[in-house]
């Protein structure tokens, strides 16, 4: 089997596994945790993900892959490459999320929000503490959970992104600028490629 064959593989049976455990456990951090872990399992064989099948742009710029996703758009995988000084401003995801590390650092800055809503586009957040996901490890949110993300490796960084609904039918995501403390709808993600093979 090819490279490309092997990952088809090894991904239809991970988010098989993954399809189980949100069935039999739905969405709580427990569930989320087991899923990450199924992640962690499939990344050990990095052979899997060559950096030459998940490329940056042709601009440089960062890229995100679709590995897989159901028919009605669920359980959607990703291949997320990160250039040198990718940054996400902090943002919610309205679906549960996991990302483990394949290549590279990738920071997570976590947040909770603290206004009380009340005044539209406004919203003030606090800083709840920081994790690197790189290879062997991951983190894990559940809908409402913030988090902003950074990379700052010389190469670029590979790290699997799973959603419980595919980035682009994500409609009512948040994104957060805490300097001036405003909220608005987050752009949806539509540039998303195949891996090259």
């Amino acid at each position: 089997m090819t490279i490309s064959e092997r990952r088809e593989q090894a991904v239809s049976e991970a988010v098989g596994r993954i399809r189980q455990i949100e069935r039999d456990q739905g969405v709580n951090y427990e569930a989320l945790k087991a899923i990450r872990d199924e992640l962690i399992h499939l990344t050990r064989d990095t052979s899997l993900f060559p950096r030459e099948h998940f490329p940056l742009t042709e601009s440089g710029d960062s890229a995100v892959y679709r590995l897989s996703e159901d028919d009605d758009h669920r359980f959607a995988l990703y291949g997320s490459v990160g250039a040198a000084g990718k940054s996400v401003p902090p943002h919610d995801h309205t679906t549960w999320a996991v990302i483990v590390g394949v290549y590279g650092d990738e920071l997570n800055r976590f947040y909770e929000r603290t206004d009380d809503l009340a005044k539209a586009g406004h919203a003030t957040l606090n800083e709840t503490g920081q994790f690197v996901v790189r290879h062997g490890n991951g983190v894990v949110f559940l809908p409402d959970d913030i988090h902003a993300i950074s990379t700052d490796d010389p190469q670029p960084t590979l790290h699997l992104h799973m959603y419980g609904l595919a980035l682009d039918h994500l409609f009512e995501r948040l994104v957060f600028d805490p300097q001036v403390q405003t909220v608005s709808t987050m752009a949806i993600r539509v540039d998303i490629r195949a891996p090259v093979s």
